[in-house]
Formats: C-alpha cells, sequence, structure tokens
C-alpha cells in the first residue's frame, strides 16, 4: 500500500495541465499587440495596442498561476 506523499507525487509528474497551448497563443497575441503599439503605431492607438497587451499578459500569467495552484492545492 502506497503512502499519500507517494501518490502525490506520482499524480504530480503525470499531470499535464490542460490550457498550455492556449497560454502560449495569449502571451504571443499579447507580444504581438504590444510589438504593433510600439513599431506601427502612433499617439493614443500606440498606447490602446500596449495596454491591451500588457492586460492579456498579465490576466494569463496571473490566471495560469492561480490554475496551477488551485489544481495543486484544491478540490
Amino acid at each position: 500500500m502506497e503512502t499519500s506523499s507517494e501518490s502525490n507525487s506520482r499524480r504530480r509528474r503525470s499531470v499535464n495541465l490542460p490550457g498550455s497551448r492556449a497560454s502560449r497563443i495569449s502571451v504571443a497575441i499579447a507580444i504581438a499587440l504590444m510589438l504593433a503599439g510600439i513599431l506601427f503605431f502612433d499617439g493614443s492607438m500606440a498606447g490602446v495596442l500596449g495596454l491591451w497587451g500588457l492586460s492579456l499578459l498579465a490576466v494569463t500569467v496571473v490566471g495560469d498561476i492561480a490554475y496551477r495552484l488551485w489544481y495543486h492545492y484544491g478540490s
């Protein structure tokens, strides 16, 4: 009979969290928005694209971390 820590370590090694592809795509879109704002636009449109990119990047990173913590410690 295996102990709880052994089963948890086996579970952590075999976990393939869903959404990793979506996270990479979101980060790529965020970086593309920021670069478009920096390189191709001036004025308020550059600021809007930059804020959209930063917002998308922040939500993706914070959401991914929150999901991993919830998956690890939660339900």
